[in-house]
């Protein structure tokens, strides 16, 4: 392992070049040394040119440790567990191959851990930058679908059942040694919309370490364009939640099911509440829409569930 190195920063990426070498060129930036970290990309099977696109960038930009690796299972969730395998230092940080990082994200992220030696992880900061405008049906409750992910101004550790975004997440490596890794049943794959990974990890990693905090001096925004700002995308996106939650209750206790089933009808009921307050104030589309998007994270939970018994 290399020394001077203190963090390894994995970007998966699937048929996104253009934006992969924003994400890039934003990140080397930093002010931190460029000895002190390297960047890993994770190819997930792209059939546009973003393995051409990577390695010109990397042949461009000697100076800096930047590698690039093909991980051939589909998956999110593999292609991050391929850039645990690859990463050399002992923090190992995941950033979006669509984002840009904020002032000195590197850096601070570094230096938190550097101060909290006794923090497992971290979650940072993340805005929503549309590079389209935001459709007038679209409620500021749902934007977390794009990533976002803002707690306040202060360092805290995640509580309530809160949990680090994965666009802006970063573990220590031997969090994977003992928790494990991602699980492949969840995340994205392919085109398909699914999630749940990122929580899934964070409560087994807590179950050993609870010292996973909310960092928002690490902090960068997270692009959406006009593809995403569709209610198709939000209805896949709702369903695979539900999809993600029927995979974490496999083989668990029924109470355990009972108590989560109870919990999404309080947000069910909490979505009613909501389409009667935008209602009464002339926005009636974006309550249709947090009710809608409630009804397809049902679908996705019970259609999964049937095929499990059909």
């Amino acid at each position: 392992m290399n020394s001077e190195l203190k963090i390894s920063i994995i970007i998966c990426t699937y048929n996104r070049s253009k934006l992969l070498l924003d994400s890039l060129h934003s990140l080397i930036k930093d002010a931190e040394s460029p000895s002190t970290y390297e960047i890993i990309v994770v190819d997930n099977n792209s059939s546009d040119n973003t393995e051409v696109e990577a390695q010109r960038f990397i042949k461009q930009n000697p100076d800096y440790n930047l590698h690039y690796a093909k991980e051939t299972l589909q998956g999110l969730s593999f292609a991050r567990n391929r850039g645990i395998q690859e990463a050399k230092a002992p923090i190992v940080a995941f950033f979006d191959d669509d984002v840009i990082a904020g002032k000195n994200l590197i850096q601070n992220w570094i230096n938190f851990f550097n101060s909290y030696p006794q923090a497992i992880g971290g979650g940072g900061k993340i805005l929503v930058q549309f590079d389209d405008p935001r459709p007038n049906w679209m409620p500021e409750i749902l934007l977390s679908l794009f990533g976002k992910h803002n707690y306040g101004k202060n360092i805290k550790k995640y509580s309530g059942g809160r949990y680090p975004f994965g666009g802006n997440l970063v573990y220590r490596k031997q969090a994977f040694e003992k928790a494990g890794v991602f699980n492949t049943d969840l995340g994205r794959k392919g085109n398909e919309l699914s999630g749940g990974e990122e929580k899934d990890l964070f409560f087994r990693v807590t179950q050993l370490n609870d010292n996973v905090y909310y960092v928002p001096e690490a902090y960068l925004w997270h692009r959406v364009g006009a593809q995403r700002l569709t209610k198709s995308y939000v209805q896949g996106q709702a369903v695979g939640i539900g999809k993600s939650i029927a995979v974490m209750l496999q083989g668990k206790p029924m109470g355990e099911k009972i108590s989560k089933l109870f919990s999404e009808l309080i947000k069910f009921g909490a979505s009613l509440a909501l389409l009667l307050g935008y209602t009464l104030i002339g926005r009636m589309s974006k309550g249709i829409t947090v009710l809608k998007f409630r009804l397809w994270v049902w679908s996705g939970y019970f259609n999964h569930c049937k095929g499990l018994n059909s």
